[in-house]
């Protein structure tokens, strides 16, 4: 029985393993068709949409057949939110620059670093609300802005890991080939459905103490209610 109980663990071990390796070169494929500045964003919004349905267990998945459906599906949007979210970094480095170079007084300073901060975190959950709910980048960006501030602890576990797995691949460049996008979207997928499910306990509570009842078209209003059944 032990036996068993030791094969079938190293058995989901290995399935893992060669599920993240397959996706990563999944990301790496169709990041290049799209010669990598069309084909990145896209690329990451469909394996984060794999991931999630890994994690959610929805059955037997056609990896290549469903992340090349919502590559093509999300081209264009997911373009559009990547350089956005590519502009406002470089903005923030340029700014960063400028305050290394000619300083600045500690109150900016200080707010810079928290817009900096915030402005990642909310980073972190636009692509995984994307995989929920396929709005333009103003409403992903608010949700997403409201729920890195009240999810504080999850939106720096999200930042903190992704920064730990980075320097852990990266100090063993093979395996970075082989796991460094999927084991990455995985991670803050989990992370980031974890906050996503917190948030509509936290709602449903609050509905239920005040008695008031939200119709779907109501609750889509709210940035709380922002899960699709």
């Amino acid at each position: 029985m032990q036996e068993n109980t030791f094969m079938d663990r190293l058995n989901t071990i290995f399935m893992w393993i060669s599920r993240l390796a397959f996706l990563n070169m999944l990301w790496i494929a169709f990041s290049a068709i799209g010669l990598f500045l069309f084909g990145f964003f896209p690329a990451t919004a469909a394996m984060l949409a794999i991931c999630n349905k890994w994690l959610k267990a929805e059955g037997e998945i056609r990896i290549f057949k469903e992340f090349s459906t919502f590559y093509k599906e999300s081209f264009w949007a997911t373009n559009r939110i990547g350089y956005i979210l590519a502009a406002a970094s470089i903005i923030l480095y340029l700014n960063f620059l400028v305050i290394r170079e000619y300083g600045s007084s500690l109150v900016f300073i200080s707010a810079f670093y928290l817009m900096a901060f915030f402005t990642m975190a909310a980073a972190t959950h636009i692509l995984p609300l994307y995989i929920y709910e396929k709005s333009s980048f103003i409403p992903l960006a608010k949700k997403a802005f409201i729920i890195s501030i009240i999810n504080l602890p999850y939106s720096i576990a999200i930042l903190v890991s992704q920064s730990a797995i980075y320097y852990w691949l990266f100090s063993y460049p093979a395996s970075a080939v082989f796991f460094l996008g999927s084991l990455l979207a995985i991670i803050q997928m989990w992370i980031a459905n974890r906050s996503f499910i917190r948030l509509e306990k936290r709602a449903k509570q609050k509905t239920n103490l005040t008695g008031i009842h939200l119709s779907r078209n109501e609750m889509n209003k709210n940035p709380i209610f922002f899960l699709k059944k």
